[in-house]
């Protein structure tokens, strides 16, 4: 998991995140490297110095400083190509996005975003578990200040119940580890990026160049976009994937 908009100024705050088998980590990740490998080595950069971190690359921050803007945005749309194409070692075992879009009651936002997308988890394995694949899940989010309060939330959660539910099927607490250091990461924060692009309306519509390759990707059951939840005062009116698939 990876959370984008925190800022004060952010029409909207996300959490968005991949979900994926342990097998088919080591896979993505090595797909996603040998993806910067063959875009940046051709320019003379080391892929193993740049952190594919979305906001970096299109802005042009830290290393991505040193990559002409036009490279950059090109490689930005083929991370979302390459994630988006990524195939599961085993069928049985897909691979899934989730994210939690908060645009109403701001003093509350992170422990609904966080107590929504913990719970959407939860449901997965669980799902997977009734269908013969028995599994816990392990939550891994980048490094952020969320950290204690989020261990503290999924500790209740686990213990007594959230407002959604009790979790069940969780092996322990969210970690947290650097995201420059994982490529899993990164991949969480590209779901995370796209989704914060589309609904924060940039220049007043949204952005769909990187969100429109993942939709399919969010877990859904029964046409039902379960994996993805928009929270607004709109519902009605909203023409996101996520709101249309639940009218």
């Amino acid at each position: 998991m990876d959370e984008s908009g925190s800022h004060g100024a952010s029409p909207v705050f996300v959490v968005g995140g991949i979900i994926v088998h342990e097998e088919d980590a080591w896979h993505l990740q090595q797909r996603l490297d040998a993806f910067l490998l063959r875009k940046l080595s051709p320019l003379g950069h080391d892929h193993t110095m740049f952190e594919l971190h979305a906001t970096e690359i299109w802005r042009g921050g830290k290393r991505w400083g040193n990559v002409a803007e036009s490279d950059r945005h090109r490689m930005l749309a083929g991370a979302y190509a390459t994630l988006a194409g990524y195939a599961p070692v085993s069928p049985e075992l897909p691979w899934r996005l989730i994210g939690a879009v908060m645009e109403r009651d701001p003093h509350n936002q992170k422990l609904r975003a966080y107590e929504l997308l913990t719970k959407k988890f939860d449901d997965f394995v669980n799902r997977m578990s009734r269908q013969g694949q028995q599994q816990r899940g392990l939550i891994v989010h980048d490094r952020s200040n969320v950290e204690g309060s989020l261990q503290n939330w999924t500790n209740q959660w686990r213990t007594a119940s959230s407002s959604l539910g009790q979790l069940r099927n969780l092996a322990d607490v969210p970690l947290f580890a650097d995201s420059r250091a994982t490529r899993a990461l990164q991949a969480a924060d590209l779901v995370a990026y796209a989704l914060f692009r589309y609904y924060s309306k940039p220049g007043g519509r949204p952005d769909e160049r990187y969100a429109r390759r993942l939709w399919a990707h969010f877990d859904a059951d029964r046409g039902r976009m379960h994996g993805l939840i928009h929270d607004s005062d709109y519902f009605g009116s909203c023409r996101c994937p996520a709101c249309a698939s639940r009218r």
